[in-house]
């Protein structure tokens, strides 16, 4: 096959073709349990025409609404009330906390998927043996078998992080980011335009989430992780700027820089994930981590979509921290007064 092996019960190949074929007549994956909020209605958010449509409107809007803040740039009265300070604050805390509860929550299914000891079926009595042979994935997860991986708790869609709470988290990830164009709202009402990076962002957040949670991609479990992660700190910036509480610039550069970040290592995990095959003692076979058309449209469509992304980050990263360090320092040269006009003051 020309693979590579690693831990033990992985290796790393060519993708199997038929994932890069239309994902045509796929059932929905297993939403979240029944009892939960909004469970029941899995199946009609999912529905294609629901991010389309709500993504097309977004994008029309902002596009009209720009045109007329090309010229008029004056807030809406409503935003000097109470009512739409106290709006945006609690807008931003509602965020901030939403996205900690996310964050935690999939690190929470992480552990134990992955690093759970007591899964595999380990006591206090458990060998150092069987503990080595857990973490170089030969110990099997769940208990069912001795051989199992760290792939296998990604990848599985019966036994791994899917349902151990991704489908969870992350379909309400997915309908948190028709929220999230508040953000733009704010931004407009108060006589600003929304930048093409703000409205792609959020276009294409819908769009990336729905295909993520729609096919049940493996991969989409970095987007909710780090994403949530990057807001629970964007949206408690946001809220000390609310409050007028002064931040340093350097942690708006660093929080910038953090994005960035995640877009680039993110994708590039993510990408990973199409060369894996794993172990499952179920079928007692190596599996293809992307099984089907859908996982994989999934993956290629989040990482065409960060493309770009990265590359509006990197400019807006320059032209803030860059063009306006240069612009300022420019000033304050000019500003200055040359030896000869001291001289003259004198």
């Amino acid at each position: 096959m020309g693979n590579t092996t690693f831990q033990g019960s992985s290796y790393i190949s060519k993708p199997p073709t038929h994932i890069f074929t239309l994902p045509l007549g796929l059932d929905l994956p297993p939403g979240p349990p029944a009892h939960t909020f909004l469970a029941s209605y899995f199946e009609s958010f999912l529905d294609i025409k629901v991010p389309i449509t709500i993504a097309a409107v977004y994008a029309i809007s902002v596009h009209l609404a720009n045109h007329v803040r090309k010229t008029n740039k004056t807030p809406l009265s409503i935003c000097n009330t109470k009512l739409f300070k106290g709006f945006v604050l609690a807008h931003n805390i509602g965020l901030c906390i939403y996205s900690a509860w996310t964050c935690a929550g999939m690190t929470a299914a992480i552990y134990r998927t992955v690093f759970e000891l007591t899964k595999v079926g380990m006591s206090a009595s458990t060998s150092g043996e069987q503990v080595a042979d857990f973490l170089s994935g030969q110990a099997g997860l769940l208990g069912t078998s001795k051989r199992g991986s760290f792939w296998r708790s990604l990848c599985d869609l019966n036994s791994g992080i899917w349902e151990q709470g991704l489908n969870y988290y992350g379909f309400f990830f997915y309908l948190s980011k028709f929220y999230e164009v508040f953000d733009t709202v704010i931004i407009l009402a108060k006589g600003k335009q929304s930048s093409l990076l703000q409205t792609y962002h959020h276009a294409g957040a819908m769009m990336s989430m729905w295909a993520g949670i729609r096919f049940a991609s493996p991969p989409i479990w970095i987007f909710v992780v780090f994403n949530s992660l990057i807001h629970t700190l964007m949206y408690f910036y946001y809220t000390l700027s609310a409050l007028k509480v002064k931040v340093p610039k350097a942690l708006k550069r660093a929080l910038t820089t953090a994005q960035i970040s995640q877009f680039v290592l993110g994708g590039s995990f993510a990408v990973l994930h199409l060369f894996v095959y794993y172990f499952n003692p179920s079928t007692g076979n190596y599996c293809a981590c992307l099984k089907d058309a859908g996982q994989g449209f999934a993956l290629l469509f989040n990482v065409v979509y960060l493309a770009p992304l990265t590359y509006l980050f990197v400019n807006f990263w320059i032209d803030q921290y860059v063009r306006s360090f240069r612009k300022g320092a420019g000033s304050l040269k000019t500003a200055a007064p040359s030896s000869s006009q001291s001289k003259k003051t004198k």
